[in-house]
C-alpha cells in the first residue's frame, strides 16, 4: 500500500515538473531595442492572448522592470498582415492597426512610452504560433520624448484572453450615469 502511494506521488511530481518544463520550452520569445531619449533592450519570453469579443490580440513581454506590449486590431480575425502602428486612442477604430506600449524604470522615475507610427509585421505558422517584426516611433507620456524601437518576436503561442475581454455596450456608461443621478435625487439627501 505504501509503495503504491509513494509511486503515485512520485509520478505526479514528475508529471508536474514535466508539464512546467514543456510550457517553458514552448514559450515564444520577444527581443527589442530602442534608442533616443532613452536606450535599452529586452530579450525574454513572450505571451499572446486573443480577445474574441473585442477582436484584439495582445503580445507582451516583461523582463525585470521593463515591459513591452503590442496590441493588434485585425479587421476580423488574426491573419498574417502588416499592421500600422497608430496612437492607442485610435487603434480600435482604425482596423487593421496596432498600438504599442513600453514601460521603463530610470534611476528616478517610471517612464511610459506609446507608439504613434511604424508597423508590426505578423506571420502565422501552420501550428498557429505567431512570429513577426516591429518598428515604431514611440513618444514619452506626458513629455513627448522620442524613441525609435525595433524588434522581433518568434513562435509565440496564442491563448484565449482571460481578463479584460468583455465587449462594452454603447449604453453602459450612460445607464450608470443616469442610475447614480437618480439615487442622488431620491430626496432624502443620502447617496446610495
Amino acid at each position: 500500500m505504501r509503495l503504491g502511494l509513494a509511486l503515485a506521488v512520485g509520478v505526479a511530481l514528475l508529471t508536474g515538473c514535466d508539464v512546467r518544463e514543456t510550457q517553458l520550452a514552448q514559450a515564444g520569445r520577444l527581443e527589442a531595442q530602442w534608442a533616443g531619449a532613452d536606450s535599452g533592450k529586452i530579450s525574454t519570453l513572450a505571451a499572446a492572448e486573443w480577445c474574441t469579443e473585442r477582436r484584439w490580440l495582445e503580445i507582451r513581454a516583461i523582463q525585470g522592470d521593463t515591459g513591452l506590449a503590442l496590441a493588434l486590431y485585425p479587421v476580423d480575425s488574426i491573419i498574417a498582415d502588416s499592421y500600422p502602428v497608430v496612437d492607442p486612442t485610435r487603434a480600435d477604430s482604425v482596423r487593421p492597426s496596432a498600438s504599442l506600449g513600453l514601460r521603463l524604470f530610470s534611476q528616478t522615475a517610471v517612464k511610459g512610452y506609446r507608439g504613434d507610427s511604424g508597423a508590426v509585421l505578423l506571420v502565422r505558422s501552420s501550428s498557429g504560433r505567431l512570429s513577426g517584426k516591429v518598428t515604431a516611433r514611440v513618444r514619452g507620456v506626458p513629455n513627448g520624448e522620442q524613441v525609435r524601437l525595433s524588434g522581433k518576436f518568434d513562435q509565440v503561442a496564442v491563448l484565449p484572453q482571460e481578463r479584460g475581454c468583455v465587449a462594452e455596450s454603447p449604453d453602459s456608461s450612460a445607464d450608470s450615469l443616469q442610475d447614480s443621478s437618480e439615487s442622488a435625487e431620491s430626496g432624502d439627501g443620502q447617496v446610495d
